[in-house]
């Protein structure tokens, strides 16, 4: 059995697990879906792609979880990014993951959620990554630790909240409750923000109503102003 799997917040790694299941032949699975998650951690693969965007140089906390459910003989690991920094997710993920071999990974950088205006994310970089996956024999490769920031695991929540601003418009919203119910770290309860909401913006992109908003503070536009990085960086 073979898929990809992914999970995604601003469609950005849905983008990048869609053109992967393009090259390959294989089928999707939306951790963002209820149905498609406990399938594919029900499920045993003899190779895998899980893509997943990067917060705070950190990996969501639904890729924590998942990867103690997630069995795969030989998996790929493709980590999206805002071309800023991306830590060192893959280095992480290799650490944790013993249920088969890491064969093929990925950093790829993608369009910010808090930038508009950015070039088109180069999702060809990942003709390599699809190359391995479907070869007769991948061999594993060993991911090397990259620079992530000394205060990247501490509060980044709180850091979320210094560098940007969330709003529920109270007249546009339909109270359905699909912000709560999606959101894998907690962060909106009974329509309001708590102090766990990480600023991914995932529940502003897939809002029916269009009721919730975001601005940029200072610190995170000062931080925004450092020349982001436009290449993948590929361990095959």
């Amino acid at each position: 059995m073979r898929g990809i799997i992914f999970y995604s917040n601003t469609n950005q790694s849905r983008a990048a697990a869609a053109y992967l299941a393009e090259l390959t032949g294989w089928d999707l699975y939306d951790l963002n879906c209820q149905a498609q998650g406990l399938a594919a951690s029900q499920a045993v693969f003899d190779r895998a792609v899980l893509v997943f965007p990067v917060h705070c140089q950190n990996m969501p906390r639904a890729i924590a979880d998942f990867l103690k459910e997630l069995r795969a003989k030989r998996l790929a690991v493709v980590a999206t990014y805002g071309k800023m920094c991306h830590g060192g997710v893959l280095y992480e993920v290799q650490k944790r993951y013993r249920a088969g071999e890491i064969v093929a990974a990925a950093y790829l950088p993608m369009q910010h959620a808090y930038l508009k205006a950015q070039t088109v994310p180069a999702l060809d970089a990942l003709q390599g990554l699809a190359e391995k996956m479907t070869a007769p024999d991948p061999k594993p490769v060993q991911v090397p630790r990259s620079y992530k920031n000394p205060l990247a695991d501490l509060f980044p929540a709180a850091r979320s909240r210094m560098g940007v601003g969330m709003r529920i418009d109270p007249e546009k919203c339909m109270r359905c409750g699909k912000c709560e119910s999606e959101c894998a770290e907690g962060g909106v309860i009974d329509g309001k923000f708590t102090n766990r909401c990480v600023r991914c913006l995932k529940c502003a992109t897939n809002c029916p109503a269009g009721a919730i908003s975001h601005h940029v503070r200072l610190p995170m536009r000062l931080y925004l102003k450092k020349k982001p990085t436009e290449h993948a960086e590929a361990y095959l």
